[in-house]
Formats: C-alpha cells, sequence, structure tokens
C-alpha cells in the first residue's frame, strides 16, 4: 500500500518540462562541444486547488505559470551556457506543447454486452 507521498499527475508535467529542457542542453551542449560540469533544475507552477477540486468555477483547473531557472557550470562563458538552455527551449517538445496548445481528444469506448 502506498504512503501518498507521490506525486500527482500535474506534478508530472513539472518534471517532465525540466527533464526535457535538461536532456536538451546536455545533447546541445555535447554537440557544440561545450563540457558541463553542473547542471541543476528548479521547477515551480503557481495552480489553486480550488479549481481541481471543483470548489470554484472561476478559477482554472491547471497552472496559471510555470517557472523553470537553471544553475549551470560549464567550461564556457555565461553567455554560451545561456545560448544552450534558449536552443534547448526553442527544440523542447514539453515546452511546445505547453506553450503552444495541442488538440486532445478524449474517446470512450465501452464492450458490448455479451
Amino acid at each position: 500500500m502506498g504512503t501518498n507521498n507521490g506525486p500527482t499527475a500535474v506534478e508530472f508535467l513539472l518534471h517532465a518540462i525540466a527533464a526535457c529542457l535538461t536532456s536538451g542542453i546536455g545533447n546541445i551542449a555535447a554537440a557544440r562541444g561545450v563540457t558541463l560540469y553542473r547542471v541543476r533544475s528548479t521547477v515551480e507552477g503557481d495552480i489553486d486547488l480550488m479549481g481541481i477540486l471543483g470548489l470554484s468555477d472561476s478559477v482554472r483547473n491547471g497552472y496559471r505559470q510555470i517557472r523553470v531557472n537553471f544553475e549551470i557550470e560549464g567550461d564556457a562563458s555565461p553567455e554560451r551556457l545561456a545560448a544552450l538552455v534558449e536552443q534547448s527551449r526553442k527544440r523542447s517538445a514539453v515546452y511546445d506543447v505547453l506553450t503552444n496548445g495541442t488538440d486532445v481528444v478524449v474517446e470512450v469506448t465501452t464492450p458490448s454486452a455479451a
């Protein structure tokens, strides 16, 4: 039995954006010959549980804002390290989905009665 301490599905979204951007930074750094010594990401999101719990129709269900902060150390200038993050943001599929929206189709299939 669980301990009721695991992340919620909406918290996994924060993990997804951090993981996508971080892996992109690593890939882009390697392609550009930059050695990274340390990459640390912090992700925060503003969400009002009144919406998720259905306690208020005037509050949206999702995040109002998500913030991702990176601390990066490597063998490149601060400007070049910041450029790695920017290129990762431009190429991130998760960032794209979150900032441009994606059509989501939900279907229900019920098995035929036997």
